[in-house]
């Protein structure tokens, strides 16, 4: 069972970034059961119009049509959430929380200090603080208090409303810090398996001996990066080189050396290419260059480039420089990645 300390460990691990907060959140979720909300928002209001109708402030008349209104509003704020849900960004789900108080806030100044309406603020409070940041959710309780006080201003001081308001506050306060904290170990939990999860995607792209890229990430690269030149019309080259005398190293050196030497060759091709390019090991002493926005004429310089860093950089055993022979294409407009 999960003690309350580490739940407060959990709270300080969140991001302090908004937009990091929300992408370990699952929005499409928060957005439906937002959704759903205001469907119930809407049918308890249009439950309590005929029992409690906001005309105390107003006339009769004005009062449904705010009634009314406010039913529509939920009404509307419930489609975009149910049937757009990921047209609506979180700071617009904020925004919406928002525009709930504003309605709350008036259904209770037209029903006056007595109307039911003020009980609508909890369903705002918790799905604030489970689906906003922390802070947001500060700034959002007090814009609750804000509008409990608000009758203070239009009626004047009452000792039994500043109670009931008071302790209102102090409960719905309560439940955000809950739902806040409760929500927390949720999504670090979520943040740690994303995490893990692109650790996981990352290596299972890597060459364990290189660093490079594997024939995995290159195939992936490759169809990236041929869609890419087609759509913009660029050109884009490839070079493919083995290791010279490579088998004669295995055998005579052993494959201890065979890996040491792979690895100094690795380290000496991803030096050579522009930070832009991407370099691979495309399969036993075979490496691979993807040259973006580069032709022919560009590729051969840079095939050059790398030969002579090979030449410099890497030896065998007895000192002997190594090189690699390479074979260099050119993406034309019908190129595919397969």
């Amino acid at each position: 069972m999960t003690s309350p300390a580490s739940r407060l460990g959990a709270l300080r691990r969140l991001p302090r970034n908004p937009e990091a907060f929300y992408a370990i959140s699952d929005l499409d979720t928060a957005r439906r059961v937002g959704g759903i909300l205001w469907v119930l928002g809407a049918v308890i209001v249009a439950i309590l119009l005929p029992v409690s109708p906001p005309t105390v402030e107003v006339s009769t008349a004005a009062g449904w049509a705010i009634g009314g209104g406010v039913v529509a509003l939920c009404v509307l704020a419930a489609i975009l959430l149910l049937r757009s849900p990921r047209r609506v960004p979180p700071d617009a789900v904020l925004a919406m929380g928002y525009g709930s108080l504003a309605l709350i806030a008036l259904l209770h100044w037209a029903g006056g200090p007595q109307s039911p309406y003020t009980e609508l603020y909890i369903i705002s409070v918790i799905y604030a603080s489970a689906v906003h940041p922390p802070r947001r959710v500060l700034l959002f309780m007090v814009a609750v208090a804000v509008c409990l006080a608000l009758p203070f201003a239009y009626e004047g001081w009452d000792s039994a409303y500043a109670g009931e308001a008071l302790a209102h506050f102090l409960l719905w306060s309560s439940l955000a810090f809950a739902a806040v904290l409760f929500t927390a170990e949720v999504r670090v939990q979520r943040f740690e398996l994303q995490s893990g999860e692109q650790e996981a995607s990352a290596l299972a792209r890597r060459d364990p001996l290189t660093g490079l890229g594997n024939r995995r990430a290159f195939d992936e690269a490759l169809e990236r990066v041929v869609a890419g030149a087609r759509r913009a019309d660029r050109p884009l080259s490839l070079v493919i080189g083995d290791i010279e005398r490579f088998k004669s190293v295995n055998d005579v050196h052993g494959h201890l050396e065979g890996d040491n030497c792979l690895r100094a060759v690795a380290q000496a091709i991803a030096s050579s290419v522009r930070p832009s390019d991407d370099t691979f090991r495309w399969g036993g002493d075979e490496f691979a260059v993807l040259l973006p926005d580069t032709d022919y004429d560009g590729a051969e310089v840079a095939a050059a480039s790398v030969y002579a860093e090979v030449m410099r950089a890497c030896t065998d055993a007895r000192g002997k420089p190594l090189s690699v022979s390479a074979g260099i294409a050119q993406a034309d407009g019908d190129t595919s990645a397969s």
